[in-house]
C-alpha cells in the first residue's frame, strides 16, 4: 500500500478565461473542480495507464466542502482516510488566461493545525501504515507540524522496511535527510537546501553532487532543472535527461505529476530505472500540455519517444 500524506487538502477549481482584465467582468469558458492538494496530483498520475497500484491518501476535512472534496475523490476512486476538522475545507482558484498564457493562483488560507489535531492525524496514520508499505511526502509541512515531522515518522516506523519517497524543501528536507529515505525528489532551488554550502551553475556542479558522501546515502536522488531537464542518481548511475522544448500551457502540478510516476513504476519493479525515470519526464511534461491537471496518452508515448538521454 502506497500512503500518500496530505494534510492540507483543497478544493482546486481552475477557470479558463479568454484576456483576463480588471476593467470589465471576467467569464470563463470552461471551470473544471478536482480534489486538490499536492497528493492528488500524485493519485491522478498513480491511477493512469493501465497498470496501477494501491495506494490512500491521508487528509484532513471539514464542513461542505470537505464532503464535497470527498465526493470528487469518489468520483475517481480515490481511497481516503479522513482525520475529521471543524472547519470548513479551503478552495483553491486557479485563473488561466488562454490568450496570454497568464496564470493567476489564489489560495485560500486553511484551517489552524493545533497540537491536538496534528495528534490525531498522526496516530490515524501510523495505525494504518503496515510493514513493507510506502509513504510519499510530497510538498511543504504545513504550519504546525514541526521542522522534524518527517523524521518523526520515519523513526516511528523505523524497522519495519517501509519505503519512504521526499519531495519537501527547507529545514523538513535537512531533518528527512538524516533518515536516509529511499528517494529524494527535489528541485534545483530545494537541493541548496540541503547543501547550502556547495554552488550549482553547470551540470557538473551537480554530477560532482551526485557522486558525493551527502548523495551515496539515498539510492535515489532525482534533481528536476526545469528547461534544462532532469539529472538523477538511480542506485549508482547518473543520467542527465531532457526533453526537446514544448508549448506549455499550465505548469502547476508538474512537479507531482512527476512524483506519481517515479513512485508508480518504482513500487510495480516492472521497468528498468532509466525507463521509470523516462514515465516521470513524460508524465510532468504531458500535464503542462493541458490547461488542467491531467494527461493524454498520445502525448505521454510521443514525449518518451523524443525525451534525450546521456549517461553520465
Amino acid at each position: 500500500m502506497i500512503h500518500l500524506i496530505c494534510p492540507n487538502p483543497a478544493i482546486d477549481r481552475t477557470l479558463l478565461v479568454e484576456n483576463f482584465t480588471s476593467e470589465r467582468p471576467n467569464r470563463p469558458y470552461e471551470v473544471k473542480e478536482f480534489a486538490g492538494g499536492k497528493s492528488f496530483n500524485v493519485a491522478y498520475a498513480l491511477d493512469f495507464e493501465d497498470s496501477t497500484v494501491p495506494y490512500c491518501i491521508h487528509t484532513i476535512l471539514g464542513g461542505r466542502n470537505g464532503a464535497y472534496l470527498k465526493e470528487l475523490a469518489s468520483i475517481k476512486d480515490i481511497h481516503l482516510e479522513i482525520t475529521d476538522v471543524d472547519v470548513n475545507t479551503r478552495f483553491c482558484t486557479i485563473i488561466v488566461d488562454t490568450k496570454t498564457h497568464r496564470i493567476y493562483p489564489i489560495y485560500e488560507n486553511s484551517f489552524v493545525l493545533n497540537p491536538l489535531l496534528l495528534n490525531k492525524f498522526t496516530k490515524q496514520l501510523l495505525n494504518t501504515i503496515q510493514p513493507k508499505d510506502t509513504v510519499v511526502f510530497s510538498g511543504s509541512l504545513m504550519k504546525g507540524m514541526p521542522d522534524d515531522y518527517i523524521a518523526q515518522i520515519q523513526n516511528q516506523l523505523k524497522g519495519q522496511n517501509i519505503r519512504f519517497f521526499i519531495d519537501t524543501s527547507g529545514p523538513a528536507l535537512v531533518e528527512a535527510y538524516k533518515g536516509k529515505p529511499d528517494v529524494i525528489k527535489i528541485n534545483d532551488e530545494e537541493l541548496n537546501d540541503l547543501v547550502p554550502d556547495r554552488t550549482f551553475k553547470e551540470l557538473e556542479d551537480y554530477v560532482n553532487f551526485l557522486n558525493s558522501e551527502t548523495a551515496a546515502a539515498i539510492p535515489y536522488f532525482i534533481v528536476t532543472l526545469g528547461e534544462k531537464g532532469v539529472i538523477a542518481k538511480l542506485n549508482q548511475q547518473i543520467y542527465h535527461l531532457f526533453v526537446p522544448p514544448v508549448q506549455a500551457k499550465n505548469p502547476i502540478a508538474c512537479g507531482d505529476f512527476f512524483l506519481g510516476g517515479l513512485v508508480k513504476y518504482l513500487t510495480l519493479g516492472s521497468l528498468e530505472d532509466i525507463d521509470v525515470l523516462k514515465k516521470a519526464v513524460s508524465y510532468s511534461t504531458a500535464n503542462v500540455l493541458n490547461w488542467f491537471p491531467e494527461m493524454k496518452q498520445l502525448d505521454i508515448n510521443r514525449i518518451e519517444q523524443k525525451i534525450i538521454i546521456k549517461k553520465l
